[in-house]
Formats: C-alpha cells, structure tokens, sequence
C-alpha cells in the first residue's frame, strides 16, 4: 500500500452558518504563515486551543482524519510514500546516581522531570494509523510513544499574545501499556519512544508498522552515502541529526541542503561539550541535548528547555536553521545573531539554579555564551552589541550617575552581564569552574536545597563563595553593584583581603 495525499474531508461535514455559509470550527480551521489566526479572535483561539488539547490526548485511533491544517504545518508526506514495519532497538540508561546532584538544579532543561525522547527514524502521517508493539518485559514500566517533536503550547506565554501561525498544538502521547497500541495523529510527526530519565535501564526492541521512513543520521555510525541515500529517497517532512549531545531536528527542506553532516555535528558536540565543560557536569552526557526547529514557537526567538525551541519562519524572514546546518556561519560573531542564541539557550539549560539569583536569569546564562566565543569563535568582538565597548561606557555611566540601586540593575541584563565579566576578567574561568563545583558538592550535601532557598540566601552563598574560591572579599564589590549582602556574610568575610577593579566604580565622567 502507499500512502496518498488526503484531503480533509471534515470540510465536507462541517456545521453551516446562518448565511448558508461554511462555519469555521476548531476541525476544519486552517491556519499557516498565509493565513493566521489572529490575537483579536478569541473566542475561537479558544475553542481551538480546547479541542487540540482533547484531540492530542485522546485514545480514540480509528477514523481519525488529518486536520486541514497539518497540510500546512507539519506538513504533507511526499507522493509515494509507502508504510514499513521496522524493528526499532532502543536502549534507556538510568542516571548515575552521582549525576542526580547536579541533574537536579538544571531547572531550565527540566533534567529529571521531562522525559527521554529515543528517535526511531519513523514518521507518522497524519491521519493514518501506526501499530507499535510493545516488548513484554516493558509493559507496566510507565513508557510512552509521542508523534510530532514540535511540543511548544501556543495558548500560553508570548504566543497567547501573537497571532497563530499554526494550530496551537500538535504533538500527541499515548501511554504503552498494552503489548500492542495503535494510534492515530491528525497532525502527524516524527515517532519517538518516551521514558523517565530516572527509570531503571532497559534495552529491547519495538516493532513498528504503518509509518514511513524518515532521514536520521547518526554521527559515527550512518555514512555520507546513507545519509546521501536517504534525502535521495526521503517522502517524510522531517528528520533529525544526531550525535551523543546534540539532536537537531529540521524539516526536509533544511535537511536536503545538508551535504556533511558529521561535521556539522561535530561542531555541535564542541559547542555542548563546551558549554557542560564550563559548567562541570559529566562529560558523557546522560541525554543528547534536542534542538527542534518551529513555525511558531512559545516564546521569543529561542528558549530553552528540552527541547530547546528555534523559530524557523522564511515567512517572517527568521532562517534560523540555515545557521544550524553552517558550520562557518555558527562560528562567524552575528552582532547577536543566531549563533549567540543558540549558546545562550543551551546556557539556560546548564544554569544550577542556586546560583540564579534575582535578575540574572537572563545573565548568567550569557556566561556560556562568552565562554564559546572565546573558546571556539576566537574572541567577542561582535559577538553582541550588548557587550561591546560603547553599550559597556553607556550602561556604566547611567547606572552610576542615578545611584547604583539593585532594584534598577535587576531590570538590564547586559547592565548585570558586566559584573560578572569584571570576576572573568580578573579571576579567569577557572575560578568560575570552581565555583559551579563548590555548589554541586552542596547540593551532595543537601539533595534538599535547604542552602539557597531564599533571595537572599542566593546572593550571599555568591558572595561568599566566590570570596572563599578567589581568596579576596567580594562583599564590597557586590555593594559597590548595589546587590545587598547580609551583615553575617560581610563579617564572615571580613578577614579576606578585598577587592575591586581599577576605577571601579568608575570615577571617570566618560
């Protein structure tokens, strides 16, 4: 059998309106680049947000056609696409139990509450039925198969206030707790296998039959002339690259431009690598970080989180992936462009966060980003106009002028950023290093947290901490800031020797 281009019938059955017209339901709507559903609609952006949240999780897999929309995104398979029964093999690895300390104050990337996502190179279309056969010695173990990478919500957040350029959302979970499960998406996707990141190991192997092969290239084991092979023969909208610490997944038309993938991927195993190297996790990462390209995401450009989520729009001029797939591009500074996201991304989800302490979840995250365009692009000349020498003098200089006041810092990230680059500068990332290791020895210590569970908790153990590692006081340094250190702190610290930049604060009027 193959597969052919339905078109959805729901339109046919759809409810009338007074005029004789078409009523536009949650079922037969259609929404993409070209036609929008627009902020003001929103008695309807709400009953389309409740009907893909009741279609996406039910169990129902019989008779369920494609939604007009997901011709649009995520899109139609090609002609001739033809449905294969593959026996995928999987292997979950429990975390090591001396990850969990440091695993477990990554806040942003959801470490140990979101769950892995094992590809199986398969793509569900929409509307079609898929069959996966569970091993026996699975069942019961709380694993799940989800169809579509694209689980950005758009009836929340900065998207709630935008105008949708796709359903809002098209990812569907079905628990495997029977040997066999079918199920039906209306939307479709890439097929994976989903466990807890903290459940005992397993390896086996699942049958799956009624989806269609989708390009997966896996560095160090698929070659240029399989990957080559597979774009030449590929009928589903999406794929993915993957190695050890990074998934990308791109659509088809990103994909075939992709003429070396390993070294794409390479870099990409430097950039992570980098970035958990400044942090001090594990180097063996226990889950590749996923990066997943989107119509219409959440929030912002990027953000964070697993995985992390990139617009991809040609219809709003954002080509975020074309930097993805370039290794040259992901190493030329962008003035802030996509290259600075996407380590500032990845640097979300390595922030330990008790050391995020008001107003520098936007900063320190920005630490990661420095360290890669120091340590891979060469340097941070362009890498953002919010670090160079003209917004540094500025930002100073009004800072200063109207008192420095934490309440005011808190507000500008790159206002903060400078703090933190004036320890860099004079301590070096060694210290930094450190420094993140001293809090994962605390959280060895106290699984609880129970040491920073305050505001103020936070900016003292900074304080201090960095103080204990550098073997100066910082306390008058965070003041002269205007971040308030307890009095405990400060006499704690008192017998170090201080310490402030040159002309710090600055004296001079610019």
């Amino acid at each position: 059998m193959k597969f052919t281009l339905l078109l959805p019938v729901v339109l046919l059955t759809a409810t009338m309106n007074s005029y004789g017209q078409l009523a536009v339901t949650p079922e037969n709507i259609v929404i993409h680049p070209g036609a929008t559903l627009a902020v003001k609609d929103t008695a309807l952006r709400i009953k389309v947000r409740e009907w893909c949240t009741q279609q996406m999780n039910a169990t129902t897999w019989k008779n369920v056609p494609a939604h007009p929309s997901s011709v649009y995104f995520p899109g139609p398979v090609k002609a001739g696409a033809t449905p294969v029964t593959r026996t995928i093999h999987l292997q979950h690895k429990k975390i090591p139990g001396s990850y969990m300390p440091a695993l477990s104050r990554l806040e942003f990337s959801s470490a140990l509450t979101t769950w892995n996502l094992y590809s199986t190179g398969l793509y569900a279309p929409a509307g079609q039925v898929i069959t996966i056969e569970l091993p026996a010695a699975l069942k019961h173990r709380h694993i799940e198969v989800q169809v579509g990478c694209h689980t950005d919500y758009l009836g929340y957040w900065m998207a709630w206030e935008e105008d949708w350029r796709r359903m809002p959302y098209v990812v569907k979970r079905v628990a495997l707790d029977n040997a066999t499960i079918k199920l039906t998406s209306r939307f479709g996707g890439l097929i994976y296998i989903s466990a807890n990141p903290v459940d005992t190991a397993w390896e086996a192997d699942f049958k799956i039959s009624g989806a269609i092969e989708s390009p997966l290239f896996v560095l160090g084991k698929t070659t240029k002339a399989e990957w080559q092979e597979q774009l030449k023969n590929n009928k589903a909208p999406w794929g993915e690259l993957m190695s050890d610490k990074m998934i990308l997944s791109l659509p088809d038309s990103v994909l075939q431009k992709v003429q070396h993938p390993d070294s794409i991927m390479n870099l990409w195993n430097l950039i992570v690598g980098g970035e958990m190297e400044l942090a001090q996790l594990p180097e063996q990462a226990y889950r590749p970080q996923r990066m997943v390209i989107d119509e219409h995401i959440a929030g912002g450009a990027l953000h964070a989180g697993y995985p992390i989520m990139a617009h991809h729009s040609p219809s709003t001029g954002q080509l975020t992936a074309d930097v993805m797939i370039n290794p040259g591009q992901l190493l030329v500074p962008s003035k802030g462009g996509a290259n600075w996201g996407f380590f500032h991304e990845i640097g979300h989800n390595m922030q330990n966060i008790d050391w995020v302490f008001g107003g520098t979840t936007e900063v320190s995250c920005n630490f990661f980003s420095l360290y890669m365009f120091d340590r891979l692009v060469g340097g941070r000349d362009g890498a953002h106009p919010g670090i160079s020498n003209e917004n540094t003098t500025l930002l100073m200089q009004q800072y200063f002028k109207n008192g420095a006041k934490y309440e005011a810092w808190q507000q500008e990230p790159f206002l903060g950023l400078i703090m933190f680059r004036q320890l860099q500068e004079a301590f070096g990332w060694e210290a930094f290093k450190t420094f993140f290791r001293r809090y994962q020895a605390f959280a060895r210590k106290d699984p609880d947290g129970n040491y920073a569970k305050k505001e103020e908790d936070k900016r003292d153990l900074w304080a201090k901490t960095f103080s204990e590692v550098t073997g100066r006081n910082m306390a008058p340094f965070f003041e002269a800031w205007g971040i308030p250190i307890s009095s405990g702190v400060k006499t704690e610290l008192s017998h170090l020797p201080g310490w402030m930049p040159y002309n710090f604060p600055p004296r001079h009027s610019y």
